[in-house]
């Protein structure tokens, strides 16, 4: 998962809605130290931003897109990841609820690495784990399969602690040149006042052949610094 944003990157809350079921629409604005996507950087381990805009219905209907910028290919081009996703959500029960929806990626230079995915999951009210499924990830004649688990723990009203755990598994399309799965998972801390959010994550994940070029030389693993204004 990208260190900031797991509301922003995949449809709604970590947690499940309570009370009167209202139309919610909101935005961000955020700086990264880094960008990280399931581990690997995507932003040649350099600060970079992030917009994003989310919508939630009451009938259970979800959407949202980001803008971020990104750094990718052999000759290092920034550019900007368009990120949007659409999906609905449902209910269990009082504490467990269920989504499915779809994602796509586009990059605004190197628009052969646009690809899209298919994702289903299940969300408790601090918890969610989710199944996405690409058929040509990153326009790599790929097929892939991403399992990832979140935790969000509120340890005061104004601080709350965060877990992602994630594996990338390749599943047919052209062979990989390492033929493993890649393997990620971060924590961290948050402080939110108002519409302020200031983040703190640790994030791993290895070096993959999936990734184009310019990606493999990043850090393994690192400590990413975040600040957003909520609007």
């Amino acid at each position: 998962m990208p260190a900031a944003g797991l509301r922003v990157a995949f449809g709604p809350s970590l947690f499940l809605a309570c009370g009167v079921a209202l139309a919610q629409a909101g935005g961000s604005i955020a700086l990264l130290s880094d960008y990280r996507w399931r581990g690997v950087s995507l932003s040649d381990d350099r600060p970079t931003y992030q917009l994003s805009a989310t919508y939630d219905h009451p009938s259970g209907w979800f959407g949202g897109a980001s803008l971020t910028g990104v750094a990718l290919g052999p000759y290092d081009r920034r550019q900007v990841q368009l990120l949007g996703y659409a999906g609905y959500a449902g209910r269990l029960s009082e504490r467990l609820g269920w989504e499915a929806g779809a994602t796509g990626v586009h990059f605004s230079v190197d628009s052969r690495y646009d690809y899209g995915e298919a994702f289903a999951g299940l969300n408790g009210e601090r918890w969610n784990m989710r199944l996405h499924y690409a058929p040509d990830y990153f326009g790599r004649g790929m097929r892939t399969a991403y399992a990832e688990f979140n935790v969000g723990v509120p340890l005061s009203a104004l601080v709350r602690a965060t877990a992602h755990a994630g594996a990338l598994v390749r599943v047919g399309g052209v062979p990989a040149e390492d033929g493993r799965a890649d393997l990620d998972c971060s924590i961290g801390l948050a402080v939110s006042r108002d519409a302020w959010e200031v983040r703190i994550d640790w994030v791993a994940g290895g070096r993959s052949s999936v990734y184009p070029t310019a990606y493999g030389h990043a850090a393994n693993s690192t400590l990413v610094l975040s600040a957003s204004f909520a609007f």
